[in-house]
């Protein structure tokens, strides 16, 4: 990694560099400091090594997603009342072929400048491929002039789909259209993308998400990085704009028929199998979390 892709508080120590210092001085006090949101057929080698070699105990027990949001009301409910109604997303999804979409959502903190979305724009519809975009209502500087007329082309089209505010994303993901995802490699996205088994486009801003860009793009290689060299702060404007032609090139690359590409998608579909099974009887994340509640008897009986 670059110096510009470390976390400022990494690089400059600050106030929240003593509040890593305390939660990792607390990690090492705790019995089961880590209890993740995540399985061990994606992050097994970094459970580990916390077990091994720093000698704190991991327990993985996700996708939690999996355990709770089974039918399609809770899918659509999740988190937030969504900004588009389920019959005219399914309706717009069902007329596509499979693995034809691609999804682009940058979570619920993301902030970006005009300059940039004006740049998405023109990278995508460039691209040639179809889309569902989800858009903050705050994004953009004045309102929603930096759209212009994209959205009417899109619409015209019909390739392109653009949704103002929260959108279900699990539902959206797990449909058969979709061929990919544009993610800022926040952990909970990066997980449901990875559950649904779809490859990625990486497009870390803030917080762990370069770290995250990494395990997608060179440690599970289930994605391709669109180029962001800067880390920003927490909710802050990035100052940096990728260009229109690396996000067009990005695209055509993760949704096109060469090998490599075919190789990702292949990847990315087994770690989908692998999660699902990973919360079945006998499956990974379900025999962690029997191993944490047993452990957690075991010292109860021990201290009484």
């Amino acid at each position: 990694m670059t110096r510009l892709q470390l976390p400022e508080w990494l690089r400059t120590p600050n106030g929240y560099t003593q509040l890593m210092d305390k939660i990792k001085e607390s990690e090492r006090r705790s019995y089961g400091s880590i209890l993740a949101n995540s399985f061990y057929e994606l992050e097994g080698a970094y459970e580990e090594l916390h077990k091994n070699s720093m000698g704190i105990r991991t327990w993985s027990v996700g996708p939690v997603s999996l355990w709770v949001n089974k039918d399609v009301a809770d899918k659509v409910e999740r988190g937030n009342k969504a900004a588009v109604e389920e019959h005219e997303l399914l309706n717009w999804l069902n007329a596509k072929e499979c693995n034809s979409v691609l999804y682009i959502c940058f979570g619920s903190s993301s902030k970006f400048p005009t300059a940039q979305l004006t740049e998405m724009a023109h990278g995508l519809e460039a691209s040639g491929h179809q889309f569902i975009w989800v858009v903050r209502q705050k994004d953009g500087d004045q309102g929603e002039g930096w759209l212009g007329d994209f959205e009417k082309r899109m619409k015209e089209s019909n390739r392109g789909l653009i949704i103002r505010g929260w959108a279900p994303q699990i539902l959206i993901l797990e449909h058969p259209a979709f061929g990919g995802q544009v993610t800022h490699c926040g952990s909970n996205s990066l997980l449901e993308g990875v559950t649904a088994g779809l490859p990625m486009i990486a497009w870390p801003l803030y917080a762990e998400q370069f770290y995250l860009e990494k395990l997608v793009t060179e440690v599970l290689k289930i994605g391709v990085a669109v180029g962001k060299k800067e880390w920003s702060m927490w909710a802050e404007e990035t100052k940096e704009v990728v260009k229109r032609d690396d996000i067009e090139k990005a695209v055509k690359f993760l949704m096109g028929s060469g090998e490599e590409a075919a190789e990702m998608k292949n990847r990315a579909k087994e770690l989908g199998n692998a999660a699902r099974k990973a919360v079945e009887s006998s499956g990974s994340s379900q025999s962690n979390f029997m191993g944490l509640i047993n452990g957690l008897q075991s010292l109860k009986c021990a201290r009484n």
